[in-house]
């Protein structure tokens, strides 16, 4: 992930495990408290991570404040006071911003689990974190999520070619359900994998017309992938430097199939 450097820089970077990423200035990580808070844990704000705002960002005075506020036991709401600590003394956010940011962490800190855990899966996912978003949407259903979280892990499943536990995820919901949208699922699994064949025993419920549409959007994408600009690249490369070639096209199959999957 990719964060914009509007400050002093760090000579060392704090690491951010849950994203993944090397923060390397206080706006980046005032950045990355109000993009993802679903994923700041109570306890982001501890002697780390005021030890690197000390050491690397020469902000004695803001570790200091932090530390202290850290130490007092004062309310009940210790972590939302540190982080907009971090925020007003970054001076990267507007203040009606920072106002705007308190209230929904606060509101996100009080909803049910189930709801956290969906957001969380959905923040994941966003990021492509899909191991740690099939975790997530996994636990909201086991704390009474609705249907659509079972989709989302589907599409998990999905993004992670694990198309035999993805088609059992949507015949489960179909079966649940009644709706047409996890047979649609399974028709596109299906293309992806031609192995997995649950929509087989569901097609001659499927009306005729319904099948022809899901077909003809199929082929779409197909179409539009075949008369692509790296398409075009490979099939050039194919006649120049055939070695060259079979990387390109794997390479090329791999984003093909990317492309399928965000249309399931």
């Amino acid at each position: 992930m990719g964060l914009l450097l509007c400050g002093r820089r760090a000579e060392h970077p704090f690491y951010y495990e849950k994203l993944d990423t090397n923060i390397w200035s206080i706006q980046e990580l005032s950045y990355v408290i109000v993009h993802y808070p679903i994923i700041i844990p109570r306890d982001f704000v501890d002697r780390k991570l005021t030890n690197w705002i000390r050491d690397e960002l020469h902000m004695g005075v803001l570790a200091s404040r932090l530390e202290q506020y850290m130490g007092s036991g004062e309310g009940t709401d210790i972590e939302t006071r540190l982080l907009l600590m971090i925020l007003r003394d970054a001076n990267y956010y507007k203040e009606t911003e920072i106002v705007a940011f308190e209230a929904g962490y606060r509101r996100l800190r009080n909803v049910d689990k189930k709801d956290f855990l969906e957001l969380l899966g959905d923040t994941f996912f966003r990021m492509e974190r899909y191991g740690r978003a099939i975790e997530a949407y996994e636990d909201a259903l086991r704390n009474g999520a609705l249907d659509r979280v079972k989709q989302k892990l589907g599409a998990g499943y999905v993004s992670v070619m694990q198309f035999r536990k993805a088609s059992d995820i949507f015949e489960e919901s179909f079966v649940e359900t009644n709706k047409t949208e996890p047979l649609r699922k399974l028709y596109f699994i299906h293309k992806l994998e031609p192995s997995v064949n649950t929509i087989e025993k569901y097609e001659n419920s499927i009306d005729t017309e319904v099948l022809a549409g899901w077909e003809k959007e199929y082929n779409a994408v197909l179409k539009q992938a075949e008369s692509s600009d790296r398409m075009e690249k490979v099939t050039e490369l194919y006649d120049t430097d055939r070695e060259e070639f079979r990387r390109q096209a794997k390479l090329l199959l791999l984003k093909w199939k990317k492309e399928y999957r965000d249309r399931v």
